[in-house]
């Protein structure tokens, strides 16, 4: 007989049942079409009452720079699934407005294997079923170029290259800093460590870095249309507690400009192709300079701008007077035109 044994599963059942609830922890396992169910006791998710990670979709990458003739593709990825997937991908050439199937295109990949300029700002949107149900929808954006793109880049940082600018805290001092150039340990080879002293009376510290060779003029070369940046980061001991946050500038005109899209190190290893492609004005924050003028494009990137110098921008955060350590590598700045 098989009673007693059951009888004994359905107990334990309704006892881990019951130290859920008053945990307060309900476990959901997939999403749409996912399956119900309970982390066994021993684990240390419910034991310590931790949040349990939800499904989640994601696309690789979500912004792209292509040459025309070239092949781009995009992957879209899953977390804490349970259940069969399946996809369709769909083009907009209206900035999303609406969307068409693209027959056959049904994997977790769909490539181009050569881009014109027919595909400049498409945006490709994934949608993903969990066992037949709607689940997810992802979306990845694509900007072709005609030519080229110019690039700028450093990987060995040599001191004569950089222009480190610290920036006041909120007490109005500036922080100390320390920038070496190391032969070994980056990305590999040569990198650069940077070590921040947070200032009394504040919880961050901030520096402008410059690079003096990297300088794009519009009037000489041609108006920009979107850049790609990327570089890679690392957090070095002395890290803790403290987080470091990283991002492109454009200097132009008298004025500093951010991207919008800020990275964390985070790591004590190396994060390899942090920072975003497809770059464009509305992408940039004004930092410092004179204020932007109504109708004024900033930063500018017709072909009667200003010369623009890029360059990277780092925050730390940590309690005063403490040491944040953090390097970088591969340094790469790449402007497209149409």
């Amino acid at each position: 007989m098989r009673t007693e044994p059951l009888r004994r599963a359905r107990a334990l059942r309704a006892l881990l049942v019951a130290c859920i609830s008053l945990l307060g922890v309900v476990v959901i396992v997939g999403s749409g079409g996912g399956s119900l169910g309970f982390l066994p006791c021993e684990s240390e998710t419910v034991c310590n009452n931790e949040p349990v990670p939800s499904p989640a979709a994601g696309m690789s990458p979500t912004w792209y720079t292509a040459l025309v003739g070239s092949p781009a593709s995009f992957t879209v990825t899953t977390v804490h699934v349970t259940g069969s997937l399946s996809y369709q991908w769909q083009r907009s050439s209206d900035g999303g407005a609406s969307y068409a199937d693209i027959a056959g295109a049904t994997s977790a990949t769909y490539a181009i294997p050569s881009v014109n300029l027919a595909d400049d700002k498409t945006l490709f949107r994934a949608d993903v079923r969990v066992d037949g149900v709607p689940t997810f929808s992802v979306v990845a954006f694509l900007a072709v170029s005609s030519v080229p793109g110019v690039v700028f880049r450093d990987d060995e940082f040599l001191a004569a290259n950089w222009l480190a600018s610290p920036v006041p805290g909120d007490t109005g001092a500036l922080p100390a800093h320390l920038e070496e150039s190391l032969a070994s340990g980056g990305n590999p080879g040569p990198f650069r460590k940077m070590t921040f002293q947070v200032p009394a009376g504040s919880g961050s510290a901030r520096v402008f870095y410059s690079s003096l060779p990297s300088t794009y003029d519009p009037a000489a070369q041609g108006a920009v249309y979107v850049i790609d940046y990327g570089e890679d980061c690392i957090d070095l001991p002395p890290a803790n507690p403290g987080s470091t946050q990283s991002s492109l500038v454009i200097e132009q005109g008298g004025r500093r400009f951010l991207s919008n899209t800020f990275d964390g190190c985070n790591s004590s290893t190396w994060r390899a192709g942090m920072g975003r492609a497809s770059l464009a004005p509305g992408d940039f924050r004004l930092f410092d300079g004179p204020a932007c003028a109504a109708g004024e494009t900033c930063p500018d990137f017709s072909a009667s701008a200003a010369p623009m110098r890029f360059g990277y921008w780092r925050i730390s955060f940590g309690g005063p007077g403490g040491s944040i350590a953090h390097g970088i590598d591969n340094w790469k700045v790449t402007v497209w035109k149409r």
